[in-house]
């Protein structure tokens, strides 16, 4: 999905041992904070539908599916959820 009214945000990747010290949530912020400075209409993101972690802080921090799309690794074929968060 490309729109010039918003900002993707490919990956958010912590390691492991930094999981659950708010590094996250940090780095969505500084996303959320640029969006807001260029005033774009909408955040948004594709991750994988398994990833039950990612999809809850995204949900908790406003994001909503708005649809999904195959994503192919390899041999094997991901369903990737579209979410976004509408600023």
């Amino acid at each position: 999905m490309q729109n010039e009214n918003s900002l993707e945000i490919e990956r958010i990747y912590v390691s492991k041992e930094y999981l659950g010290k708010r590094v996250g949530q940090l780095l969505l912020g500084k996303a959320i904070a640029i969006a807001n400075d260029k005033k774009l209409d909408f955040i948004w993101l594709g991750v994988w539908e398994k990833n039950q972690r990612a999809i809850r802080f995204y949900e908790k921090n406003g994001f909503v599916v708005f649809d999904e799309h195959l994503f192919i690794l390899g041999d094997d074929k991901q369903t990737d959820l579209l979410m976004k968060l509408k600023l």
